[in-house]
């Protein structure tokens, strides 16, 4: 059964080429643009699907490495506060030292 399908799967191929190479010059550029066309239009949602696949993807690796990143400044953060080197305060994901806070000197 397979053999068969193959078999006349390959059968059509090769005359649908030999009509091809029996076709004027012009009409074969008018068929290989008609099936690029219905390629095209057969081909774009896989490519929009991908395309979406892969922003979405990408858009969650970028926010699991800023957790990631993050997390290690925080906890570099209270390992050097336990320390007592370095005092601070977190203001959402940004670590503000108290040093940081001493008045300036006027000029």
């Amino acid at each position: 059964m397979l053999h068969t399908l193959l078999a006349s799967l390959g059968l059509a191929v090769c005359i649908a080429l030999a009509v091809h190479m029996a076709l004027p010059y012009r009409a074969q550029r008018w068929v290989d643009t008609q099936a690029r066309r219905a390629w095209n239009t057969v081909k774009q949602p896989g490519v929009r699907l991908a395309g979406w696949w892969r922003e979405r993807r990408d858009t969650r690796a970028a926010a699991a490495e800023a957790d990631r990143v993050i997390r290690r400044a925080r906890e570099s953060a209270l390992h050097d506060a336990r320390d007592s080197r370095v005092d601070g305060v977190w203001e959402g994901n940004v670590y503000r030292p108290k040093n940081f806070e001493k008045p300036k000197k006027p000029h």
